[in-house]
């Protein structure tokens, strides 16, 4: 079956869309508390019970630039439906694995057919919807499937406690059996065959290149890229810092981290309020460069060794921010790739978690080459942050001179 562009996407489909999106974070998220048990079971150390994060993540980054491209010349639904089913097979064998090697091939498919799920997901809802109404539904899409980050270690918790690590990977192989079953039923083909890229590998190498040679689309892409590398770098540090340096309790902890969280969904849905009326590019603009400002109070707090409680307002403003940039920055993006919007969506979602694996360790080294944990923390935050910034800054730039010329 195939749809019309609409000018608004049914709930139905904006359900499942967000659905699918929660399964990335569940997967990376819900299982983290049972890594030592983990480990003991298949005879693995503290590094190597980590490494089934670094499989996931390296299968989820190949995973979204392979079938980004390949949604464009192929269509979405059949490899939706693939991507779907896979997960729930390497689901399966993760919870099965009876040695290490097992596990690692296991979770790097899992990442690999999250990451073909997660690129469809936009890459559906890009064909369905353009410009101001594409970044309400990533707003939506995020209210939706945002709360998989905050619930996902607290089920996981529980699942672990109560029946051991392996009952996590049952639990989410049921979730991906429902989504299966929910893309086979509502999912329609959204990318019909006269928009597809034609004619083998050239004509797709050819309209990846044309993305990259868009210099709005790199800028924006830039712009989602490391203002998510921005918050990764908060959330990869902020357990150590919080708790070790400023002296928080794990249960007080977890109540910043929802705090943290709340604001940013409440910013979220005020964007999906607000975005037809104001734009996504002023929007954009706007949540940029509070971040930027975010992170240099939270830098000179540091610098400082001001009073935690200043350090815990800067974090709010900081994550509260992303519930416009993370929208509007991938809205602008993927409006700019007219019939690859899979590959448009490809770089986006790869890049963000190559990047961030790359910069996730730089916070460990600048404190062991003598900074204090909170200055590292945000003087990282702080060079992302304005890469991020001048990425939007550069694609609104070009837009002007088209808009200028025509």
């Amino acid at each position: 079956m195939t749809v019309e562009k609409k000018a608004l996407i049914p709930p139905v489909i904006l359900g499942v869309l967000a659905f699918i999106s929660a399964v990335e974070p569940l997967s990376v998220n819900m299982y983290l508390s049972g890594l030592p048990q983990l480990g003991r079971d298949l005879g693995l150390t503290q590094a190597g019970a980590q490494l089934t994060l670094t499989f996931f993540l390296a299968g989820m980054a190949i995973g979204q630039l392979v079938t980004g491209p390949l949604s464009d010349a192929r269509g979405r639904r059949r490899l939706f439906l693939a991507g779907t089913v896979l997960l729930v097979v390497a689901t399966a064998a993760s919870a099965l694995a009876p040695a290490a090697w097992v596990m690692f091939a296991a979770r790097f498919v899992m990442g690999l057919a999250a990451g073909m799920a997660v690129v469809l997901a936009r890459a559906v809802a890009g064909d369905l919807a353009k410009g101001p109404e594409l970044a309400r539904v990533f707003s939506l899409l995020m209210l939706l499937g945002g709360a998989a980050p905050v619930i996902g270690p607290i089920v996981g918790g529980l699942v672990v406690n109560s029946v051991g690590w392996r009952g996590v990977f049952w639990v989410l192989f049921g979730l991906n059996i429902v989504g299966v079953l929910l893309v086979a039923r509502w999912i329609p083909e959204t990318q019909p065959a006269e928009m597809r890229t034609t004619g083998g590998l050239r004509p797709l190498f050819s309209a990846m290149g044309g993305l990259l040679r868009d210099r709005a689309y790199v800028g924006f892409t830039l712009g989602f890229i490391f203002s998510f590398s921005t918050m990764f770098a908060y959330v990869a540090a902020s357990p150590f810092i919080l708790q070790e340096h400023y002296g928080f309790t794990p249960v007080q902890y977890a109540l910043i981290f929802a705090t943290n969280t709340f604001g940013m969904f409440v910013v979220a849905l005020t964007n999906a309020r607000i975005v037809k009326k104001v734009g996504p590019l002023t929007l954009a603009r706007i949540g940029n460069g509070v971040l930027v400002a975010a992170t240099l109070f939270l830098l000179a707090a540091a610098l400082l060794d001001a009073h935690r409680w200043f350090i815990l307002v800067g974090l709010f403003v900081v994550v509260a921010s992303m519930g416009v940039n993370f929208a509007n920055n991938s809205a602008l993006a993927i409006s700019r790739a007219g019939n690859v919007t899979g590959s448009a969506s490809a770089f986006m979602g790869s890049g963000q978690f190559v990047m961030a694996g790359v910069l996730s360790p730089l916070v460990g080294l600048a404190a062991a080459a003598g900074l204090s944990q909170p200055v590292a923390m945000a003087a990282v935050m702080v060079a992302t942050a304005v890469v991020a910034a001048l990425g939007v800054h550069g694609g609104a730039a070009v837009r002007r001179r088209e808009q200028a010329a025509s």
